[in-house]
C-alpha cells in the first residue's frame, strides 16, 4: 500500500498546481495549465463543476463518469436531487476501489465545487487518489506544491473577494516568488450563481487580461 501511495503521489507532483476558492458570486477556479484544448477544469452539471490535477487521461475519464452519473439522476429524478456530496462519495469509492484492488493507482487528485444561491454555503471537495475525501472551507489546492501554495493562498484570502482579487491571489500563489505566469498560461473558470441555472462559465485569456 505504501508503495502505490508514493507511487501516485510521485504521479500527481509531476503536474501542474490547482487553486479553487470562494469568492463573491460563487466558486472562482484557477489552475496552471498552457494547454488551450486539453482542461483540468470542466462542468458536471448546473451548479456543480469539476477539476483534476496529475495524469490527464485517468482524471477524464472520472470527469465522464461523474457527467453521466449526474445525468441520469437529474433525468431520473430531478435537477435539484443532484448534489456535489453524493457525486463525490461515488468518486471516492471508484478511486478507492482502484487503488486497492488495481495494479497500479490512479495519478490523479480531483475536486468537486458545488454552489447554492446563498453566499458563504459552496461546496469543496477534495477527493484524493486513496478515495479519501476531505470537505474543504473557502479554498483548497490540488497539486504536488499544495502545502506551499496552501500557505500563500491563506495569507491573502479573504471573504467576499471580487473576481480580479481572486485572479490576483491564486495568480501569485500558484506562481510563487520565483516565477511569473503569463495569461496563456493560465486556465480559469468560475460557478458564478448570477449566470442563471447553468453557473459554469470559463474566462477566455483575452478577459483574463482585460480582467
Amino acid at each position: 500500500m505504501k508503495d502505490r501511495a508514493d507511487y501516485a503521489r510521485k504521479g500527481i507532483a509531476r503536474g501542474r498546481s490547482l487553486v479553487a476558492m470562494a469568492y463573491e458570486d460563487g466558486i472562482f477556479i484557477c489552475a496552471e495549465n498552457p494547454s488551450s484544448t486539453l482542461h483540468k477544469v470542466s462542468e458536471i452539471y448546473d451548479r456543480i463543476a469539476f477539476a483534476g490535477v496529475g495524469k490527464y487521461n485517468e482524471f477524464d475519464q472520472l470527469r465522464i463518469a461523474g457527467v453521466r452519473h449526474a445525468d441520469m439522476k437529474g433525468f431520473t429524478y430531478s435537477r435539484e436531487d443532484v448534489e456535489a456530496r453524493s457525486l463525490a462519495n461515488q468518486y471516492a469509492q471508484m478511486l478507492g476501489q482502484t487503488f486497492t484492488h488495481e495494479m497500479k493507482p490512479m495519478e490523479v487528485e480531483i475536486l468537486v465545487a458545488e454552489i447554492t444561491d446563498t453566499p458563504g454555503e459552496e461546496q469543496l471537495f477534495h477527493i484524493l487518489y486513496d478515495g479519501t475525501v476531505m470537505d474543504q472551507r473557502d479554498f483548497v489546492v490540488l497539486g504536488g506544491d499544495s502545502e506551499a501554495i496552501s500557505g500563500r493562498v491563506k495569507e491573502g484570502f479573504s471573504a467576499g473577494m471580487s473576481v480580479k482579487e481572486a485572479l490576483d491571489l491564486a495568480r501569485s500563489a500558484l506562481a510563487g516568488e520565483d516565477r511569473t505566469l503569463e495569461d496563456g498560461d493560465l486556465e480559469v473558470a468560475m460557478l458564478d450563481r448570477n449566470r442563471g441555472r447553468r453557473t459554469f462559465t470559463r474566462i477566455a485569456d483575452d478577459d483574463i487580461s482585460s480582467l
